[in-house]
């Protein structure tokens, strides 16, 4: 039981570790953007792509891989186009 949850632990780590870094590189860009912003209008703007940015990845990388949509166009063809 321990040793299931030790790996719980890493596996958590690894992933506080791939978003922490994900997001120190939108802080970067965030910080890089806000010399050049002149107006309040932009300045909002920017900010909330930065934050749909930031949040869409704590949401991706916390999820992990997510199988296809089941929704997708299946690739098969009918039995009748053989």
């Amino acid at each position: 039981m321990g040793k299931g949850r030790a790996m719980e632990n890493h596996e958590r780590a690894v992933v506080k570790a791939a978003i922490m870094q994900s997001l120190c590189e939108e802080v970067d860009k965030w910080l890089d953007k806000q010399p050049a912003i002149s107006s309040g209008y932009d300045y909002e703007v920017e900010f909330l792509k930065t934050s749909r940015s930031v949040n869409k990845i704590i949401l991706e990388k916390s999820l992990g891989e997510q199988p296809g949509s089941r929704n997708d166009k299946k690739k098969y063809k009918p039995a009748l186009e053989k």
